[in-house]
């Protein structure tokens, strides 16, 4: 059986087709989905770039355990694979050891976690992550297939917008955990799309919205620039919405980074366009960007309190922390209080001091900085202005989530851990496409000076 599905995976449609049409003949709609899982199967075996492609368009608008199937599922027939058709093998380059280190080091941190099962949470989120981006440096090894990918995750971010636009719209309720309405009374809604909280959506934008950008800059055609630009403004438009500070500065701070690398004298435009456009922005979303500096409101002095426990709890576990994931950390947290019950710091440094200790935030600070000097050594550095535009955008994401990370934790849901993967997943796909090619303009000099027949 298994020599036939090598010489024909196409027998997995047809057996999907047969108990299809046996589902569909009684009414059995769980055999309708069976159906059309067994013919995407079928497609993915034969097509493993096709199977990344849906992966990275659609795990953001799964439930959580569905992102996690699907990316495990995913990576397994990945593997599974490789059994019947053998071709090129894993390979970790050197520029990408250090994530592997990383993730090593968060596996000791769940067995020595304080609550186990709930660092195998944070854990399993993490290792789906991890599996993203190997499928997506093992096969988008091209700036073309590169390119569909960031075009897959930019009008995904467009979908997930225009729902958190409808959502304002229309006006949905609020918590009351989300707005300070002694200092914020004006707000009725907050768009949220289908991340169940306006802060997390936000942090969503601020990581893919530079893609947008970089996407739209790379574009020749004219009609399709458009498009891009018409995305882009429907995924400002939707942060704005979400009414979430910190998005509103982390995208700021992205925008500038973007700029400074691709075109610094767009910068001298920077401040008369920030004093024209506080003319044209409805008052609501000034008043909320004002209440930054109002100590007095209640979500900033909450955090403040947070941190102010938090720093109690990391000198009483200076060296190795309470262990990985938000579980962990509120266990122990609320020892300290019990009268605040949170689910993590609002901060991703301290949260990751606090879950991994000392050694795992001198860690995660390298494994960061890692990322940054791979970027400005190959992209940025690239003659390809292609490469040198994305490569400023993924610089730009990254810088505007660790701003975003000084007011939320990014590592605390399953679709903003996958996402801060996927980006370095494209981070390390432009370094591998970037050496290829020093490599093979290397390979032709020295051909050209010592010719063909050297073995030098």
């Amino acid at each position: 059986m298994a020599e036939k599905i090598r010489h024909n995976p196409l027998l997995l449609f047809a057996l999907g087709f047969l108990l299809g049409g046996v589902g569909l003949y009684f009414k059995i709609p769980y055999a309708t989905v069976l159906f059309l899982g067994l013919v995407a199967l079928a497609v993915f075996f034969e097509s493993p770039y096709v199977s990344v492609l849906c992966g990275v368009f659609g795990y953001i608008f799964l439930p959580d355990i569905l992102t996690l199937l699907l990316l495990y599922g995913t990576f397994g027939l990945y593997v599974f694979r490789r059994f019947f058709r053998p071709s090129t093998p894993f390979v970790a380059a050197g520029h990408e050891a250090i994530a592997y280190v990383y993730f090593l080091f968060m596996i000791i941190q769940t067995v020595t976690s304080l609550l186990l099962f709930g660092s195998l949470r944070d854990l399993a989120i993490h290792t789906g992550g991890m599996f993203l981006m190997i499928l997506v440096i093992n096969e988008a090894t091209e700036a073309e297939s590169l390119h569909k990918l960031f075009s897959a995750v930019t009008v995904a971010a467009t979908l997930l917008a225009l729902i958190g636009i409808a959502q304002y719209v229309i006006g949905v309720d609020i918590q009351a955990e989300w707005v300070d309405t002694s200092s914020n009374a004006e707000i009725r809604a907050r768009a949220y799309s289908l991340f169940g909280n306006p802060n997390i959506f936000a942090e969503y934008l601020v990581m893919v919205m530079p893609l947008t950008v970089a996407t739209f800059w790379t574009t020749k055609r004219d009609g399709v620039r458009l498009l891009f630009v018409a995305m882009f403004l429907v995924q400002l438009a939707a942060l704005f919405m979400t009414m979430s500070r910190g998005g509103w500065v982390g995208l700021a701070f992205a925008a500038l980074v973007f700029v400074w690398i691709v075109r610094k004298e767009l910068l001298l435009l920077a401040i008369p366009l920030s004093g024209i456009g506080m003319f044209f922005i409805p008052e609501t979303f000034v008043s909320r960007f004002l209440t930054i500096f109002n100590f007095r409101d209640s979500s900033t002095s909450y955090r403040f309190k947070i941190w102010e426990i938090t720093e109690e709890l990391i000198r009483d576990h200076f060296l190795v922390g309470v262990g990985l994931g938000h579980q962990p950390f509120k266990l122990i947290f609320e020892q300290y209080i019990r009268t605040m019950p949170i689910f993590h710091a609002h901060n991703s440094y301290i949260e990751i001091f606090a879950e991994l200790g000392v050694v795992g935030f001198v860690l995660f600070l390298l494994f960061m900085g890692s990322i940054f000097v791979n970027l400005i050594r190959y992209p940025l550095r690239s003659e390809d202005p292609y490469i040198r535009i994305f490569g400023a955008s993924l610089t730009a994401s990254f810088c505007g989530m660790l701003l975003h990370g000084m007011f939320e934790n990014i590592f605390y849901m399953t679709k903003i851990t996958t996402t801060f993967w996927l980006l370095l997943a494209f981070t390390y796909c432009l370094v591998r496409i970037c050496k290829q090619r020093r490599a093979s303009a290397h390979s032709e000099k020295r051909m050209i000076s010592h010719g063909e027949q050297s073995f030098i």
